[in-house]
């Protein structure tokens, strides 16, 4: 699973709040209203700026904060390629590879890239490359089942995914 896009910089602890500030909850959402509010308390111009496919990359414990779905809910909708930083809140996280958004942790990036820097990022073999500058690097290998959700984008499509297969194996094995 290949990822490259504009790279968009962020720093250190960079909380849901600035992620998906709370002003813009309610209780239902239209199609791609979250993504209309992305890092909007980071950057109130940023949904306009960011492009589908792009690649943010944060610091430090990246999306800490609450555990709202929201957030990553927002980097989906907005068309995020992959978020890659230092570190990440872990139910921040969580959240994204639930919604087919990948995360890739990456220690000292944000020394390594700029903004508007282009990256190519490889899931399966585990590598980041600058395309504007050459710098490459490799991070850890991500689980099998969690690529396995990430390909199918997210748990829901993933779960549907797997329900219509077993369904289809009982069908076969009965008739």
């Amino acid at each position: 699973m290949n990822i490259a896009g504009t790279v968009w910089m962020f720093g250190d602890n960079v909380n849901t709040d600035l992620i998906f500030p709370n002003h813009n909850f309610k209780p239902a959402y239209a199609p791609g209203e979250m993504g209309r509010a992305l890092l909007t308390g980071a950057d109130p111009d940023f949904p306009g700026k960011i492009g589908r496919g792009d690649v943010i990359v944060g610091g430090r414990n990246f999306g800490c904060g609450s555990s709202r779905e929201e957030a990553a809910g927002a980097m989906k909708e907005a068309g995020v390629g992959a978020i890659v930083a230092t570190s990440f809140g872990r139910l921040f996280f969580r959240n994204c590879i639930n919604l087919g958004v990948p995360v890739v942790t990456s220690a000292g990036i944000g020394d390594q890239v700029k903004a508007g820097d282009r990256l190519q990022i490889d899931l399966v073999e585990g590598t980041i490359e600058d395309q504007t500058n050459g710098f490459s690097t490799r991070f850890p290998a991500i689980a099998s089942e969690l690529l396995s959700l990430l390909q199918e984008g997210g748990l829901h499509e993933y779960t549907v995914k797997e329900l219509v297969r077993r369904g289809a194996e009982t069908t076969s094995a009965k008739g």
